[in-house]
Parts: structure tokens; sequence; C-alpha cells
């Protein structure tokens, strides 16, 4: 590690209170590093990274999700981004670990999941500054440094949403509003462990995802709670026209838990019989789309939003 361990402390959020990870913190501590370990009943991600920030002494917090491997310069870079633009969010740049990429191209599904996140992280708008950084338009939590006192003045992330997903949209939502700046160095280096290498784990991911994406919409409605994601998902309403009545009832009938279960196992024999199908692909985001849409049904389950002006909702039964 290239920032001396004197100036530096590590504070560890065990959101689910596992003794492995306890024990792991030990021997790092009798390693010589400056390290805290806290524990709570999985509150959701949010809660961990705000109880992570009260404890932390620092004058900068560095959040780092406990799947992100980081390279030795990681906090000097983050320190050196924060020296040359001021006040500002930092993000680094991060790349599946050689052991993921192995795995995930050995399957259809796997190529298909890298092509989505090339294209996920190309989608995001960006404006350049000086050298190799940007501005992006909004940051994530996995990887995020923020000057600790203006973490705080911003209220930290939201608590309310229940688990990793729309909470870093949120909160760089109010991050904006407040008019701090966003900056993303590429050559702050982060690998991602990422475990979900299959479709029913990725399509678990949406869900939830989309699930976070209500309660996203229903703190910002003026933003959020009249976009694609939500209008194309939510129960039918007066307003819609015919042909998405009809995309909606149709995802309705399939995105069931025994019509997902079905669907599955025809996907695992296509692969197994054509895995070089140019239709799977988008069978992929067919099935992507249906746990997006059972998320979203699901949140506004517990999520109330506010009607789109002249929008009167038919019964959920839609």
């Amino acid at each position: 590690m290239e920032h001396p361990t004197e100036l530096m402390e590590v504070v560890v959020v065990d959101d689910g209170a596992e003794a492995a990870t306890e024990a792991v913190v030990e021997r790092s501590a009798r390693d010589g590093f400056r390290i805290r370990y806290a524990s709570q009943e999985q509150r959701g991600a949010a809660s961990a990274r705000n109880l992570g920030a009260q404890l932390a002494t620092g004058n900068v917090l560095v959040f780092l999700d406990d799947d992100m491997l980081v390279e030795p310069d990681h906090i000097a870079q983050h320190l050196a981004t924060r020296a040359r633009y001021g006040d500002c969010l930092v993000n680094g740049h991060w790349e599946f670990t050689p052991e993921t990429i192995a795995a995930l191209e050995e399957t259809p599904f796997g190529r298909f999941r890298m092509a989505v996140e090339r294209w996920y992280k190309d989608g995001i708008a960006k404006t350049p500054l000086d050298g190799s950084c940007v501005e992006p338009a909004e940051m994530t939590a996995c990887n995020l440094s923020v000057r600790r006192e203006l973490f705080l003045e911003l209220g930290g992330f939201d608590e309310e949403i229940p688990f990793a997903g729309a909470e870093d949209v949120e909160f760089s939502y109010r991050a904006a509003q407040a008019g701090c700046r966003f900056v993303y160095n590429p050559e702050i280096r982060l690998l991602h462990n990422d475990r979900r290498v299959t479709l029913r784990q990725f399509g678990t991911r949406h869900m939830r995802g989309a699930m976070t994406a209500v309660y996203l919409a229903a703190k910002h409605p003026e933003r959020y709670a009249h976009r694609p994601l939500i209008r194309e998902n939510a129960p039918v309403s007066r307003t819609d026209p015919f042909r998405l009545i009809v995309k909606k009832s149709v995802k309705r009938l399939l995105s069931s838990s025994a019509a997902i279960a079905a669907l599955l196992a025809v996907v695992d024999r296509w692969e197994r019989r054509k895995p070089q199908s140019r239709a799977l692909p988008r069978v992929y985001w067919a099935m992507c789309g249906l746990y997006i849409f059972r998320g979203i049904r699901e949140g506004l389950k517990l999520v109330e939003l506010p009607p789109a002006e002249g929008e009167l909702r038919r019964s959920d039964a839609t």
C-alpha cells in the first residue's frame, strides 16, 4: 500500500454479522493496519455505508464494496484526483477479475453479460475534463471518495432503500442538486470479483434493482417517476396505448415464479443445443425484462408513486 498506513484507517462494516468476516479483520489488525470492525443485522448497503462513515475519523471517506479489489496506489490516486479537482466526488474504473472473465467467457450468457456491462458503461453521460478524467452524470458507490463532512451534510445514503441498487443514484441526485462535482478517473483501477455469472443470478439482481428504482422514483418523482423503466412496467393505466397494455399483460403472465422457472429451463436446453444461436441475446434481454417487471411490481406493493398528469390507473389485476 503506497499510502502510509499510519495515515489510513480501515472500517469494515459487516451487514450480516458473519464470524468469518470478523476473523479476517482480526488477522489484518495483527498485521499492523488500523482497522475497525462493526456488524449489523442485514439492514442493507446504504445503512452499512452510513455506519462506516459515522465510525470513520478521517477527513476523506473512500467507500469500497466487498467484491472490489484495488491497486496499491488506490488511496493515493483518489487523494491526487481530489487535489487536482477540488472538493469533488471521485470514482475509479473497474473491470472484471481474470477469474470472473474466464467464467463468463465459457457460456453464451456470460459473453452476453460482458457485452451488457460495456453497453451500460458506454451509455453513462460524461463531460470531458482535462487529461483522461471525465465528469459523469452520476456516481457509483462501489468505489467512491468524498469528504466526510460533505457526505454527512448531504445526509448520507438513503436507508429507506432496502438493499443495493438505486441508493447511489439517489445519493448522486442529491449531491448534484447541492452543486457537487463528479469526477471519474480511469487511472484508478479496480477489479470486480463478481460471482453473478448465471442468468438466474443476473435476473435476481435486476429484480432487486428494479425494486429500488421504485423507491428512487418515490423519493424524486419529478425526475424518476415517469421514466420508461417505471412507466412500461407499472400497472395498466387509461393513458396507456393498446400495444403497451398488451405488453404489460404478457409480462404479467410470464413473470410469475412458475413461468420464470419454466422459461429458464427452456433457455438452459437452448444454450446446450445451440450455444451460438444469434437469438439467445434477445432471449436474455427478454428474461431480464421479466425480472425487471416483477421487481417494479413488487416495489409498487411497498411504495406508492404519484400518478402522472391525467393518469387514472386501472386495477393491478391487469
